[in-house]
């Protein structure tokens, strides 16, 4: 069981933008941006051999965590 504090992708994409100092003006297209590069990620990471997601029951070798890296 985990005891950390969990933070959602939309509130960290918003902490993001907002620490950038992104002009007003800007803000949608950078969260619409930084958004995109996630669900990309999220896409390669559910495509990939070794998902970087999720416990392991076995340990990991160093391939495995040159992915994670």
């Amino acid at each position: 069981m985990s005891n950390g504090i969990g933070i959602s992708p939309s509130v960290m994409i918003n902490r993001m933008v907002h620490e950038k100092a992104v002009p007003q003006s800007g803000h949608l297209l950078e969260v619409a941006r930084l958004r995109a590069e996630m669900m990309r990620a999220q896409a390669e990471n559910a495509a990939s051999p070794v998902p970087t997601t999720g416990p392991s029951d076995t340990p990991l070798n160093g391939a495995e965590v040159d992915l994670l890296i």
